[in-house]
């Protein structure tokens, strides 16, 4: 048997085969049954959801032998000529290579001369904005007084750009992007009839792949079969690897790495994909959505079931991880991931802004200035000999040779002063305390991130947080979260500290560098007065 493409072996022969525009089937089904259609349709709407295969059903249904019908016979001329298009009274035209007035001018002539042996001349225009304005005019009169016998069927995927004298002859219909439940389910019956097995998981890769469209979802498995079954395997991984795509599983992996903040293993996942071929573009574009899909699932789980394109599995593991990540948290890692793509344009590679976006993200601005190594590494000696503590630079600048102390000494006492934990200690251990949280609580340890330390003189630490991040406030000083913090405080820095917090002013930076001045005058003046043995006179103050 002569090999044929899906798009074609599958295409609907009737209204009943016609899937995802019941709105536009049930219209035109009333209208050919009450002999009330119209002389000119135009159906807009992207490429591969029924537009040109419904224009030919409506042409079955009226030239049908045994019509005007609902359900053409297939069997007579008429039928099987239009849907092998080979029929003298259904015309198909392509309106990007018959664009021009000349070629309108014909059809006008032919519009006069009857039907060979049909009922109507039926007319079919597809991508009818690619004609002329010239082209459009000398089509505009046929369409004002058309003869009874001829029909107009015309299909754009920009409406837009027909003109609107020819619209305002049309009834117009507007055709819908499928939704992946709908592709999967035809996709099913098409390896069914083909005898093939193929997990449903592979099916909706296929289907969100297609974005919506039938005739792609049907290109792909039509691709991707032989690939099959030559190989005898169905690898979920090589087969969205063939499809330029990244998997489900992947993404579910990935966003559990997110919400973790695992930041080691994040770079290890870009790496894998990269050493893959996998188009980094491609894969940003399936992660927002992803996260897209986490957020719908917080804000409104009946949109979200409604408007999702993931499998029953992916569903299910999204509603489990809805509750561990803020929609805050979901906003910033998808600006920071259309950011890396817009920063890619200007750099010619997607993997570093890529990187950087989720080293951001995991660490938070704030905690970019603060790394360092681990807590078991600081409290060895030879880190301290081989990576000595930097000085204040106010020291380096005012030249005090008396403050200087050895590096080693300084850390000696760094060490010794751990047991009183003092706040530059906490801080030096903060981001590893977090990644402890983190095991237990990832939520608590996010908004931790934000906070600024401070400790009172009873030795109580006050995590400060700007108004911004008020909500972060609230949720950690309810009881059990401050408790649970205050617990984990304990068992890490083996004391008993009491936590509190507080709402940060934003500091006034020139009224700061009038203080640092003071400070500087007050000094210069205490100089010259010990070299000068001079006094102040106040009394003319």
């Amino acid at each position: 048997m002569e090999y044929q493409a899906f798009t074609l072996k599958y295409r609907p022969k009737n209204f009943d085969e016609v899937i995802g525009q019941d709105h536009i089937v049930t219209a035109l089904k009333k209208a050919v049954k009450e002999q009330r259609v119209h002389h000119a349709y135009l159906f807009s709407g992207p490429r591969g959801v029924g537009k040109t295969s419904v224009a030919r059903i409506l042409a079955k249904s009226l030239n049908c032998l045994q019509g005007p019908t609902l359900n053409p016979c297939e069997e007579c001329l008429s039928c099987r000529e239009i849907t092998k298009g080979t029929s003298l009274d259904v015309i198909e035209i392509d309106g990007a290579s018959n664009r021009g007035i000349e070629e309108i001018r014909i059809l006008r002539e032919n519009v006069k001369l009857s039907p060979s042996y049909s009922r109507y001349k039926i007319y079919i225009i597809d991508e009818v904005h690619m004609l002329t304005q010239e082209a459009f005019n000398a089509l505009l009169k046929t369409l004002e007084e058309p003869p009874p016998h001829v029909k107009f069927i015309f299909a754009t995927t920009h409406p837009h750009k027909v003109l609107p004298t020819i619209l305002s002859r049309c009834q117009k219909f507007q055709f819908h992007l499928l939704p992946t439940e709908k592709i999967v389910e035809k996709l099913k019956k098409i390896v069914e009839r083909e005898k093939v097995e193929m997990d449903s998981q592979i099916l909706y890769a296929i289907a969100r792949t297609a974005e919506g469209s039938v005739r792609d979802a049907e290109s792909l498995l039509d691709q991707l079969i032989p690939v099959l079954l030559e190989e005898k395997k169905e690898i979920l991984s090589d087969i969205a690897s063939f499809l330029g795509i990244v998997e489900e599983t992947s993404l579910n992996e990935i966003t559990k790495l997110i919400i973790e903040r695992n930041i080691a293993a994040i770079l290890e996942f870009i790496n894998k994909i990269s050493k893959e071929g996998r188009d980094l573009g491609v894969f940003i574009n399936n992660l927002v959505e992803h996260l897209r899909n986490l957020i719908l699932v917080k804000l409104s789980p009946k949109i979200f079931k409604e408007l999702s394109s993931v499998s029953p599995h992916t569903k299910e593991f999204l509603f489990q991880k809805a509750e561990l990540i803020t929609l805050e948290e979901l906003l910033k890692i998808m600006e920071l991931l259309i950011e890396a793509k817009g920063i890619s344009k200007k750099l010619n590679t997607l993997r570093i802004p890529l990187e950087l976006a989720f080293i951001k993200f995991c660490y938070g601005e704030k905690e970019l200035n603060k790394l360092s190594f681990p807590s078991s590494f600081r409290s060895q000696s030879s880190y301290s000999e081989q990576f000595p503590e930097e000085k204040d630079w106010e020291d380096i600048l005012e030249g005090s040779i008396d403050e200087e102390v050895s590096v080693k000494e300084k850390e000696k006492e760094k060490v010794e002063e751990l047991p009183d934990l003092n706040l530059k200690e906490i801080e030096s251990h903060w981001l590893d305390f977090i990644s402890q949280i983190s095991k237990l609580k990832v939520s608590l340890a996010s908004y931790l991130r934000e906070a600024k330390l401070s400790l009172t003189k009873d030795g109580n630490l006050i995590l400060g947080f700007p108004k911004k991040f008020s909500f972060h406030k609230e949720i950690l000083e309810k009881e059990k979260n401050r408790k649970f913090i205050e617990e984990t405080l304990k068992k890490y820095f083996k004391k008993n500290l009491r936590v509190s917090f507080t709402l940060l002013e934003k500091p006034s930076l020139p009224q700061e560098r009038s203080d640092c001045e003071s400070k500087e005058e007050g000094r210069l003046i205490d100089e010259l007065l010990d070299t000068f043995k001079g006094t102040i006179d106040t009394d003319n103050e």
